[in-house]
């Protein structure tokens, strides 16, 4: 897809308020031996986890995120495995010690294909062996993207994102201007629905296979009634 294309060129600096530093330093003492970065995008966690000398493998749907990310891995001199997968389609030859989906990745399928997923990835995981994941939370797509329109401005390119919340998703409709010489730009559409995913809903998926713990994903404290992504830390048994 185009707007993908785009998406990669743009994506880290579109996400340069979210800290995946403190992120790492939260989750840094259960990611230790071979893991995989599930919707890797462009490297960022996948990167940082491989220099905390964890082996991993990065994967994600989008090719154009790949490149970038396999550019990126490249230059920072970091030995990755990347491959293209979706998240239903996750599987491995053999079994990791764990496995991490940073920024909302499981917000883009429906609860029985992140049940199918989840299921997927226990199948995969060593015991003790750890899931961490995070999600935009059930009060975020409903009471702040939920039919709200959201815009961002950048030497090169603008964005504009406008949402419509129905039932239990947001569906996204993206307009990209990407500048192209002087004050020409050129327009790329795209649009892509996240899933709510209720905490209810997800403590039951993990409840068959794993003892899990449950944070803020930003203030990495415990979750109020108004955090807005939840982070999961979830042990095989």
């Amino acid at each position: 897809m185009e707007a993908y294309s785009i998406l990669a060129k743009y994506y880290d600096s579109l996400m340069k308020d979210f800290n995946y530093d403190a992120y790492l330093d939260f989750i840094k003492g259960y990611v230790k031996g071979e893991g995989v970065d599930l919707c890797c995008g462009t490297g960022e966690m996948t990167i940082r986890l491989a220099k905390q000398k964890c082996k991993m493998i990065g994967m994600d749907l989008s090719q154009d995120m790949l490149n970038v990310a396999r550019d990126k891995s490249r230059k920072s001199f970091q030995n990755i495995i990347y491959i293209q997968a979706s998240l239903q389609e996750f599987d491995l030859p053999h079994k990791v010690d764990f496995v991490t989906c940073v920024c909302d990745g499981f917000n883009y399928v429906n609860d029985s294909d992140l049940e199918k997923s989840i299921n997927n990835i226990s199948k995969k995981l060593k015991p003790n062996g750890y899931l961490i994941f995070d999600i935009s939370s059930q009060y975020k797509l409903e009471k702040v993207l939920g039919n709200n329109t959201f815009c961002e401005d950048t030497n090169k390119a603008t964005y504009i994102w406008s949402n419509k919340l129905e039932n239990d998703k947001v569906n996204m409709q993206v307009s990209f201007f990407e500048k192209i010489k002087g004050d020409t730009y050129k327009r790329i559409d795209d649009n892509q629905t996240q899933f709510v995913h209720s905490l209810e809903a997800i403590k039951k998926i993990l409840n068959n296979d794993y003892e899990y713990s449950v944070f803020d994903g930003t203030t990495f404290k415990d979750v109020k009634d108004d955090s807005q992504r939840l982070l999961f830390i979830a042990k095989r048994k």
